[in-house]
C-alpha cells in the first residue's frame, strides 16, 4: 500500500445558486413555508421573487396560512372559490386572528383559570359572530395607526404650517423639534376625527368593543418586585387603574397603542417566539422605551424617578400633547358608537354568558370538549403599581394587622 498523501483540491469551483435563481417549483415552495410576514418581506428581495408570488399566489397564499397558524382549523376554512386565496386575504387574516386570541385568552384576564365563562375557545364556532365584530375594531385601529405612520414619515416642510416654524431650526433647534412634533400631531388628529366621522356607527361599536377586551391584557400587581416587573409609568398613582385610563384615552398609552397598533400585539402574541424570555414583556418594554424617549436611564434611575418625592416626566410637554389626543380620538369613538346603541352592544359579557348556557348543555349531552390551541399565547402585558401605590398598601396592611391586634380576644 502506497505511503498517504493529501487529495489536492478541486479546481472546479462548488455550484452555489442565489435564491433568486433557483428553479421555480423549489421556490414555490420555498415560499409556501413562509408566514405572513416573512412572505411580505420575501417579495422585496427581487423582481423575480415578486412576480413568481403574485402568479403562483392561489398555490403559495394557502400554504403561508397553514405555516403561519398551523392549527388554526376555523380560521383557515377552505374557500369556496380558489380564486380568493390572495394576498389581500392572507393580511386579513391578522386581525382575525387577533381576533381569536382576544376572545379566547380573556378568559384568564383576571389570572383566574375558573373564570371560564369570560372568554370562548378560538376553535369554537360559537366565537365567531364575537370574533368577526373584534376583528373589525382590529381594523378600525390599524387605519387610526396607518394615519400616525403616514404623517411621522412626511417631512418636517411638509408638515410646518408657515416658514417661520422652519425658522426656528437654525435659532432655536429645541423649539423647531416640538414645533414638528406638535403639529404632526395636530395633522394626525384631524384626520384621525374625520376618519372616525366618516366611518358607520356600527364600526364605532366595534371598536369600543374590542378595545374593552384589548384594556384587559394590561394587568398590574401591587405585590410584585424586581426588574421583571416595571412599574406603570404613565399617568402618575393610577397604576392600579390602568384598564380603564387606557379604554377611556385618559393613559398616555393609549396614545402608543393608536400609533403603534395591531402590529404590537402581532409581535408579541404570534409572530415572536414565545419560548424567548423577552416575548411576554414586549409590549411593557417597548411602551416604557417610548416613553422615556432618548434618556439614557439605569435601572436605579428609572426606578428613582417614579418615587413619590422624586417624580420627574422629563417629556412632560410632549406627553401631555400626546395624551390630550388619544382622548379626543377615544371620545370621538364614544360619541360615534352612542348615536345608536346601548350599553349591551359593546359589552362582550353578553356574548360570554350566553356562551356559559351553551357549554353547560353540550356539557351535559355529553359533546366533544373543544381542543385549546392558544396557550402558549404570551397575552399579558405585566406591570407592577407604581412606589407610591405601594406605599400606600403598605400602610394600609399596618394598620389593619394593628387593629387586628387590638381588638379584644371572643374567649374575654
Amino acid at each position: 500500500m502506497g505511503p498517504l498523501t493529501r487529495r489536492k483540491p478541486s479546481s472546479i469551483p462548488p455550484l452555489r445558486l442565489r435564491l433568486d435563481e433557483l428553479p421555480n417549483d423549489v421556490l414555490i415552495l420555498i415560499c409556501g413555508h413562509c408566514r405572513i410576514d416573512e412572505l411580505f418581506t420575501l417579495r422585496l428581495v427581487c423582481s423575480r421573487l415578486c412576480n413568481l408570488i403574485s402568479t403562483f399566489t392561489t398555490t403559495i397564499v394557502p400554504s403561508v396560512a397553514r405555516s403561519t397558524f398551523p392549527l388554526s382549523n376555523l380560521l383557515l376554512q377552505p374557500l369556496d372559490d380558489p380564486a380568493g386565496y390572495t394576498l389581500y386575504w392572507l393580511k386579513g387574516l391578522i386581525p382575525q386572528h387577533l381576533a381569536a386570541i382576544l376572545v379566547d385568552r380573556h378568559r384568564f384576564s383576571n389570572g383566574c383559570l375558573t373564570q371560564v365563562r369570560y372568554g370562548i375557545p378560538s376553535e369554537d364556532v360559537f366565537s365567531l359572530p364575537l370574533r368577526n365584530r373584534v376583528a373589525n375594531g382590529w381594523r378600525v385601529l390599524q387605519h387610526l395607526s396607518s394615519i400616525s405612520e403616514e404623517v411621522y414619515n412626511l417631512d418636517a416642510r411638509d408638515v410646518l404650517k408657515s416658514t417661520t416654524n422652519f425658522a426656528w431650526r437654525l435659532v432655536h433647534p429645541a423649539r423647531y423639534k416640538f414645533e414638528v412634533f406638535r403639529q404632526r400631531e395636530d395633522m394626525i388628529l384631524g384626520r384621525r376625527l374625520r376618519f372616525i366621522n366618516a366611518i358607520p356607527d356600527a364600526m364605532a361599536r366595534d371598536y369600543k368593543l374590542m378595545f374593552m377586551l384589548l384594556s384587559s391584557a394590561f394587568r398590574t400587581s401591587i405585590s410584585n418586585y424586581g426588574e421583571d416587573h416595571k412599574p406603570w409609568i404613565f399617568d402618575w398613582s393610577m397604576g392600579i387603574d390602568g384598564q380603564r385610563l387606557l379604554r377611556r384615552g385618559n393613559s398616555w398609552l393609549t396614545w402608543f397603542v393608536l400609533h403603534e397598533g395591531p402590529r404590537l400585539f402581532w409581535q408579541q402574541w404570534w409572530f415572536l417566539s414565545p419560548e424567548a424570555p423577552e416575548t411576554k414583556n414586549h409590549i411593557r418594554d417597548r411602551s416604557i422605551e417610548a416613553w422615556l424617549g432618548k434618556a439614557n436611564m439605569g435601572p436605579e434611575d428609572f426606578i428613582r424617578q417614579f418615587l413619590p418625592r422624586e417624580w420627574n416626566d422629563v417629556n412632560e410637554k410632549w406627553h401631555e400633547i400626546q395624551r390630550d389626543y388619544a382622548y379626543k380620538v377615544q371620545k370621538a369613538i364614544e360619541d360615534k358608537a352612542a348615536t345608536s346603541s346601548d350599553f349591551t352592544s359593546v359589552n362582550p359579557i353578553l356574548y360570554f354568558t350566553q356562551y356559559a348556557e351553551c357549554r353547560r348543555l353540550r356539557e351535559a349531552s355529553g359533546e366533544v370538549i373543544i381542543p385549546e390551541v392558544l396557550e402558549h399565547v404570551p397575552f399579558h402585558v405585566d406591570f407592577r403599581c407604581p412606589e407610591e401605590l405601594f406605599q400606600k398598601f403598605c400602610m394600609l396592611r399596618e394598620e389593619k394587622a394593628m387593629a387586628l391586634s387590638v381588638q379584644p380576644s371572643a374567649r374575654a
